[in-house]
C-alpha cells in the first residue's frame, strides 16, 4: 500500500476508489512521535435511535487528542487479533456501556482520515440502539452525548456549532 515510507504510503488510485463509492480494503503505517512506524486499524461505530438521529459524544477533557471535542458514537483501535466487529463491540461497551450481538452490527463501509498527526484507515459499523438498552457513558471517555439528526450533524459541521473533532466530519462528508 506505499511507495516508500519517505515519498508516502498510500496508492495513488487509493482515493479514486473511494470518492467513486467503491469499498475498499487494506491497512496503513501510520507513524509515532518518535517517527517509528506501526500498522494501525481502527473502528468507528454510530448509534443510530429510533427516530434514526445519531448518538454524539462529547470527549472527555482527559483525553490525549482533541478532548472536549464532538465525536461519533465510539471508536478505537483494532488490538491484534481482534476483528474489526469484536473491536466495535468492546468499544460500544466500554465507552457507553451498551453491550451488543455482532449480528447487530451494520457494516457502513471503510474510509481513510487524515489528520495533522496520523492518517488512521477506519472501518465503519452502526449500532440501532434497542429500546431495552441504556447508555451508560464512561466518565474517562466522555463528558456528554447529544442526538442530532444526520442532517443537523452536516449542518453544525458546516457552520461550526460544535467543536469537532475532524475525524467524524472526514467519515460523514465519505459515508453519508
Amino acid at each position: 500500500l506505499y511507495d516508500n515510507f519517505e515519498s508516502g504510503f498510500l496508492n495513488n488510485n487509493l482515493w479514486e476508489i473511494i470518492k467513486s463509492g467503491k469499498q475498499w480494503s487494506g491497512e496503513f503505517h501510520n507513524k509515532k512521535k518518535n517517527n517509528e512506524y506501526y500498522w494501525q486499524f481502527s473502528t468507528i461505530s454510530p448509534v443510530k435511535n429510533e427516530k434514526g438521529e445519531i448518538l454524539l459524544q462529547k470527549r472527555s477533557p482527559t483525553k490525549d487528542l482533541y478532548p472536549n471535542c464532538w465525536d461519533l458514537s465510539v471508536g478505537g483501535h483494532v488490538i491484534y487479533g481482534d476483528s474489526y466487529e469484536e473491536t466495535a463491540k468492546r468499544e460500544l461497551e466500554e465507552e457507553l456501556g451498551i453491550v451488543v450481538q455482532l449480528v447487530d452490527l451494520v457494516d457502513i463501509g471503510e474510509v481513510l482520515v487524515k489528520l495533522p498527526s496520523s492518517n488512521e484507515y477506519f472501518h465503519v459499523f452502526q449500532y440501532k440502539l434497542k429500546k431495552t438498552d441504556s447508555i451508560r457513558p464512561a466518565i474517562e471517555e466522555v463528558s456528554e452525548i447529544k442526538w442530532l439528526s444526520l442532517e443537523e450533524m452536516k449542518e453544525s459541521m458546516k457552520n461550526n456549532t460544535l467543536n469537532w473533532y475532524p475525524r467524524p466530519t472526514q467519515i460523514i462528508e465519505a459515508l453519508y
